[in-house]
């Protein structure tokens, strides 16, 4: 499996739930949830803690996958480049992250707009990134059994006859030389 659907698998299902757990938070417990981000974001040591994860986070996936390019894995890249920026921020100047994570956290508007983004990412990152698993699980399921085709075990390995014997402790017969009669040893040809 390569990094870009690797990365996706674990960014895409993360932001999802995310982004699914802040929509039904603002809908379902409406002020306490509003009042458990007010507290998050009055907490500059909640913010400190953040800044060094998102950090970490974020130099993990642009050292492992700082790829520019025009597909879907752009948007790996450039979510790892944003959690460095956020990490950074969060950790030199807390109190302007502080301020405007209050401003973000009283308009109603901006934590649905936020939670939307979140799951609209979550949802494009685990599709490409499962999108591969899905694929091999359906032509696993579309080859017929009775076709001769080979059994799908993952480490199903076709040995030699020889190799076979040889680990079920059975003599080996002896095998032709690939060598033509007159190129073979004189005391081969004398036995």
């Amino acid at each position: 499996m390569d990094t870009s659907r690797y990365i996706a698998r674990l960014m895409g299902p993360l932001m999802l739930v995310i982004g699914i757990g802040m929509t039904a938070g603002m809908f379902v417990e409406g002020e306490s949830y509003s009042s458990l981000m007010k507290e998050f974001i009055g907490s500059r040591a909640l913010i400190f803690i953040t800044g060094v994860l998102a950090l970490l986070a974020g130099l993990i996936v642009v050292n492992a996958h700082n790829l520019w390019v025009p597909d879907w894995r752009v948007l790996i890249t450039a979510l790892g480049w944003l959690a460095i920026f956020r990490g950074v921020m969060n950790l030199v100047f807390p109190a302007l992250v502080q301020t405007m994570g209050d401003r973000f956290v009283a308009s109603h508007a901006g934590v649905v707009a936020g939670a939307a983004f979140m799951i609209v990412l979550g949802a494009i990152l685990s599709i490409m990134g499962y999108e591969a698993l899905w694929n091999q699980d359906a032509a696993r399921r579309a080859v017929p059994s009775g076709s001769g085709a080979r059994n799908s075990r993952p480490f199903d390995l076709k040995l030699p006859r020889s190799t076979l014997a040889s680990v079920r402790g059975e003599p080996q017969e002896r095998a032709e030389s690939p060598l033509p009669s007159s190129s073979r040893p004189a005391e081969t040809l004398l036995t």
